[in-house]
């Protein structure tokens, strides 16, 4: 006979393993809100991974779910960026960060992705991904922010935060790579 603790033990632990199932994974809080509207403005074919967490130390007072998020795509080359701000508009500079995504089979994406890799220092994101960092101010000339590429997938991948944040960039970085992707909403085009 099965004592009611066991069984007990048992279900919460088969809970636990069906919650903990990591294609469940979800990207930050602070995206949840804008799902629909990164997967509608996704090109056709394209994914998008985000990480499960925006993780931010070097400011004070900077809150991810206080920031604001900008879903911005570009047609050529096909590109969505997702930016996020401290305020909507102002005078002096809001961006704290962003995450992009293009095409392997983009010519711009390849020419920014082999600067990654012949000024960056290699980064393992997960098993069989690598990523590149730059460094915002160990370019010439300098930068405040850092940026991370990959490719994976068929996309390549870019985080560009403020140089302050390089360890979470990379946090991020590594989240992203491990995360499912969002898919395109776009309808598949039809040949009449």
């Amino acid at each position: 006979m099965i004592s009611r603790i066991g069984l007990l033990g048992t279900m919460g632990i088969g809970l636990m393993l069906s919650i903990a199932k990591p294609g469940l994974a979800q990207p930050a809080a602070v995206f949840q809100p804008h799902i629909a509207q990164i997967r509608q403005e996704l090109p056709l074919d394209y994914e998008m991974r985000l990480p499960a967490d925006v993780i931010l130390t070097a400011g004070p007072g900077l809150e991810p779910e206080d920031l604001i998020v900008k879903v911005m795509p570009t047609e050529s080359p096909a590109r969505l960026t997702i930016g996020l701000f401290t305020c909507q508009r102002s005078p002096f500079p809001c961006l704290v960060g962003g995450f992009a995504v293009e095409a392997s089979s983009s010519a711009s994406a390849q020419r920014e992705l082999n600067q990654h890799q012949t000024q960056g220092n290699p980064i393992t994101l997960a098993r069989g991904v690598r990523g590149y960092l730059r460094e915002g101010p160990s370019l010439k000339p300098t930068s405040e922010f850092s940026s991370l590429m990959w490719e994976q997938s068929g996309m390549i991948y870019t985080i560009s935060f403020l140089a302050a944040e390089r360890e979470n960039i990379l946090a991020m970085g590594r989240s992203m790579a491990n995360q499912p992707p969002l898919k395109s909403l776009q309808p598949a085009e039809t040949n009449q």
